[in-house]
């Protein structure tokens, strides 16, 4: 019997998979109530229980599949999974975020998490089911795309009802930024979680639940969720959402001139009409889809049913992949775009460094670094769609020069002595958008505990927040103003807080943060997270030591990353961003000024209590969150 009233299931699922060894350990109560739950969980437990410089491929490296305690009860997008360990990508702490049916799952079958060390002799899948959990073989599903695994599965369990999250041949061949894929259409992409699995010769975890999430107070937990509902109703980027989906933000970074195109060379693209939201629910929507329990619907289900690539049927796509595989790359044909995305999930690879590392490759062999024989004698030159497909059938087998592009651009720039054109952070490739316009938007990049992130803090609070209201918040009038560099380093540092607590909740960020009200920020993604902890679980907590749990996870998150060598040098930007200029739109002419962003960075260390010329987290800091 749980000790908790409800939210959690007071378990967590140990597998090694060296020896085989399965064993169930009771969730503590005063570690739940510090790290709440998801990245918390993930975040503290590799800090703990992973020893430093530990290789990312070695069986001693930790994965981690985490929930929220809000995960599989009825509050609005509670769907979110964490997935995380050390990262084969860039060497620091790694995790990914995946949506659907999945998190839910894992708690209806008994869990609050599983935590897999060690290695398989031969590949196999983990079977999970109402509490118990055993290993089965997997030697026939190794080397089967995504598709074809949960087809696999689903007959060999004769259940068409379970939860199936698996990799592909992605992860099998240790490309580095191998994601995990739960239900074939919720991707955990980023980092090289699926690698990590892959090197485990884990092919897959399965479950099967049918126990009930309990709620502590259910008078309490529908009020407050109805409250919740109530925010979003009427909301503007909600009604968008459910509209266009995330391909809605094109037409915004057209406006901006934030593209990051052909490798951060360009700001805006021709012809961005043909790749915009309308453009893909005109020609390509099929259906609009939601996680669990969500009112946005966000979620795209789409084909291509003429033309010499149908008939193709995928989920998306999401803004990030027309960002990685179409303004990176340069190319604007919609259906090369959908083609590539279908690949890049079913081969199981994060599709942002699938498309930033072919975007470097294409910027070097325009410079000429790169010749035709080394790429497989393909003319690998912006806009050419198959050259973009081409590679992304290479890369998850490591054939020919899709071995090195598997290596991301870090590496990848190592080894052809040309660092300078990998745009990356900490090695995880600069996503989303270009900031060089946007200094706020580059700090929270740069400072991002996973390598850069534009989801790992939320940089536009400038953007509407009141002059009074910074002042009340960030003690500056000057953070309602973007041209501003004072109280910004707080403010980033305030937003990461902020949105680590949806991640600890299991919360999907698009229901959760998206809002042009600073006092909608606090009433919807603190004041009203916390009251429906405190009604689903019974445990107590307030919108400030709620706050306070996802500083605290940050700090965590900073500390593992020091001791594997990440320094104040990490939270950098690429160096391109403050030797280029932009060369087009809106923003022409701009470029980050080393000297501006030291303050900003100063400013941002100083909020956070950490060192300013090391970047490592005071004494004093750590005492006051109750760290080691």
């Amino acid at each position: 019997m749980s000790v908790f009233a409800g939210g959690y299931t007071g378990q967590i699922l140990y597998v090694d998979l060296t020896d085989g060894s399965i064993q169930k350990k009771p969730l503590d109560r005063d570690f739940a109530l510090k790290y709440i739950g998801g990245r918390g969980f993930s975040s503290r437990i590799l800090f703990d229980e992973l020893k430093p410089g530990t290789d990312p491929f070695s069986p001693d490296n930790l994965a981690i599949l985490a929930t929220g305690p809000l995960n599989g009860t009825p509050a609005p997008s509670a769907s979110r999974l964490i997935v995380a360990a050390k990262s084969p990508l860039t060497g620091a702490l790694g995790d990914a975020s995946s949506g659907g049916y999945w998190a839910p799952e894992l708690k209806y079958a008994g869990f609050d998490a599983i935590v897999l060390r060690g290695k398989s002799a031969s590949p196999v899948y983990l079977w999970v089911e109402d509490g118990r959990a055993e290993l089965r073989p997997a030697k026939h599903l190794w080397g089967q795309k995504i598709h074809e695994t949960n087809k696999l599965l689903k007959e060999e369990i004769g259940d068409d009802d379970v939860h199936i999250l698996a990799i592909g041949p992605g992860g099998e061949n240790l490309v580095r930024y191998a994601c995990i894929v739960t239900d074939e259409e919720s991707v955990g992409g980023r980092t090289g979680v699926g690698a990590v699995l892959g090197s485990k010769l884990l092919k897959a975890v399965v479950l099967r639940g049918s126990q009930d999430v309990r709620i502590a107070d259910p008078k309490r937990f529908k009020e407050t969720i109805d409250a919740y509902l109530e925010t979003l109703t009427g909301e503007v980027w909600t009604e968008t959402l459910r509209r266009l989906g995330t391909p809605n933000l094109v037409a915004h970074r057209q406006t901006l001139g934030i593209w990051g195109a052909k490798n951060f060379q360009r700001a805006t693209i021709d012809g961005w009409e043909k790749i915009s939201g309308e453009a893909f629910r005109e020609k390509f929507l099929r259906k609009v889809m939601g996680c669990m329990g969500c009112m946005v619907r966000c979620r795209r289900y789409s084909a291509i049913q003429e033309g010499p690539l149908a008939p193709t049927f995928t989920k998306g796509p999401e803004y990030d992949t027309i960002n990685a595989l179409g303004a990176k790359t340069y190319i604007t044909d919609p259906a090369i775009i959908l083609r590539a995305h279908y690949l890049c999930d079913e081969y199981g690879i994060d599709e942002q460094t699938a498309g930033s590392t072919i975007a470097m490759a294409m910027e070097l062999f325009e410079r000429g670094i790169l010749k035709k024989e080394q790429v497989d004698g393909v003319d690998l030159v912006f806009g050419n769609g198959e050259a973009l497909l081409h590679f992304i059938e290479k890369i998850p087998f490591r054939r020919g020069f899709g071995d090195l592009l598997a290596e991301g651009t870090k590496i990848m720039g190592r080894q052809l002595n040309a660092d300078y054109y990998a745009i990356h952070i900490k090695g995880l490739e600069v996503d989303a958008s270009d900031p060089r316009s946007l200094p706020t938007r580059a700090l929270t990049y740069a400072v991002a505990t996973r390598g850069s992130c534009h989801l790992r803090g939320f940089p536009y609070i400038d953007e509407f927040i009141k002059p009074e209201e910074a002042m009340a918040f960030f003690g500056t009038p000057s953070v309602s103003d973007l041209d501003g560099l004072e109280g910004k380093g707080k403010m980033v540092a305030w937003s990461e807080n902020w949105v680590t607590v949806s991640n600890l909740m299991g919360l999907c960020l698009f229901a959760w943060y998206r809002s042009r009200s600073f006092p909608m920020l606090i009433k919807r993604g603190l004041d009203l997270v916390s009251e429906t902890f405190v009604a689903a679980t019974g445990l107590p907590m307030t919108s400030e030591e709620l706050l306070r749990c996802g500083e605290r996870v940050y700090n965590v998150e900073k500390l593992f990353n020091v001791r594997e060598g990440f320094g104040r040098e990490s939270d950098y930007p690429p160096p391109r961003f403050f030797e280029e200029a932009m060369l087009d739109g809106p923003g022409k002419g701009a470029r980050l000024n080393r000297e501006d962003y030291d303050k900003l960075l100063n400013g941002y260390y100083e909020a956070r209590g950490w060192d300013k010329e090391t970047g490592i987290p005071t004494p004093e800091k750590l005492r006051s969150l109750g760290l080691p």
